[in-house]
């Protein structure tokens, strides 16, 4: 089962460290016109990079949310209290250029919301994910020719919204935002997300065990594909999509320029960390056979997942995405991370000690 864009709950530390994001306007440059901005969330993980970006460029951003999150992360922008499920009545008798929609997860709610804003809005921008697309993608297919995930049954809203129908929900939302708005709509379909506030272990168990310094067991493939993306350079490519103007339909938010592979990955950034660790490799049939423990920080040790590791990103290439080296946003990361996510023995991976046990097996095995 492919990786969902964010199979995660956010963390009080991964909150304060997006609250403390530096708007960075001396080194952006303004807005040749200024947008008023809706964002639908706006205090998760991606949304404080939006905001950040579009205050930078001179934007005039509002949030609608529930005002549980983070509730004062950012006291300079407008805050509109409300729910998707059905309360939406203080965006009613408003206009804004462009909405970004951070939150939807069920297509009732895109629908509600996307009806609501149309008319007063000029584009509709959907955040959405790889997991909106069937099990049936292939190399060669790009956002318009890759079949959308399908759900067996009705969507029950009860479910967990990572849950396993996390992608077919993902695909109707889509589906209920273009039959409102058309060729106004706009469907970003990011991969896997890191960079500054992450507050899952697909790349941060990394980077907390090269900070540590010490041997670090990889599991899996070396040479299997892998697609990360920054945050800040995914969130400022949106906000300047929406200020071109003239952006529609469906963009694959993936990066880098080339899909990287895990083993000169991983040791580009023991290098770009100067850290002083080193990686071994060890075989996933082998650990399996040793454990009933699944580690959820690396998505290579999945089966079949290569395809959603190597998805077209031409299209975005070609409006303006651009990627900062993995070893800055691996460094960034780092200078964010605070002593009690370096020391913590377990989060979503192996334990230490259950990780030097697993090495000193295998070291056993191969002598």
């Amino acid at each position: 089962m492919k990786t969902s864009r964010r199979s995660f709950i956010q963390s009080a530390s991964a909150l304060a460290t997006l609250a403390a994001l530096p708007v960075c306007a001396n080194t952006i440059k303004p807005a040749a016109k200024p947008l008023r901005l809706l964002v639908l969330g706006g205090t998760g993980f991606i949304g404080p990079h939006e905001i950040n970006y579009a205050l930078a460029r001179g934007h005039q951003v509002t949030m609608f949310n529930r005002g549980k999150t983070a509730p004062g992360m950012f006291p300079n922008v407008e805050a509109l209290i409300g729910d998707r499920n059905g309360e939406l009545d203080a965006l009613k008798g408003r206009d804004w250029d462009a909405v970004i929609d951070n939150s939807g997860f069920f297509p009732r709610h895109a629908r509600l919301s996307a009806e609501l804003l149309h008319g007063h809005v000029g584009q509709y921008m959907f955040v959405s994910s790889i997991s909106a697309y069937s099990n049936s993608l292939r190399f060669e297919d790009d956002e318009f020719t890759a079949a959308y995930a399908k759900m067996d049954g009705p969507v029950d809203e009860s479910e967990y919204i990572y849950g396993p129908t996390y992608g077919a929900r993902k695909a109707l939302c889509e589906q209920e935002i273009i039959r409102v708005f058309g060729d106004q709509a706009i469907n970003i379909r990011p991969g896997i997300i890191t960079g500054v506030g992450d507050p899952t272990e697909r790349l941060r168990h990394w980077l907390r065990r090269m900070v540590a310094g010490n041997e670090i067991l990889v599991p899996g493939e070396q040479d299997l594909s892998l697609q990360y993306i920054d945050a800040a350079d995914m969130c400022g490519w949106m906000i300047r999509l929406l200020e071109d103007g003239d952006a529609s339909g469906p963009y694959n938010a993936v990066g880098a320029q080339e899909p990287y592979r895990a083993r000169p990955f991983l040791e580009g950034l023991v290098r770009a960390t100067g850290s002083g660790s080193t990686l071994t490799w060890v075989d996933w049939e082998w650990i399996k056979m040793q454990t009933r423990e699944i580690p959820s920080y690396a998505p290579w040790y999945r089966e079949g997942a290569t395809p959603f590791m190597q998805v077209n990103n031409d299209r975005a290439l070609a409006s303006g995405l651009t990627f900062r080296p993995i070893g800055d946003t691996a460094n960034d990361m780092i200078a964010r991370l605070d002593k009690a996510a370096i020391d913590a023995d377990r989060q979503g991976g192996f334990s230490a000690g259950k990780e030097a046990e697993l090495l000193a097996k295998w070291h056993a095995a191969e002598g």
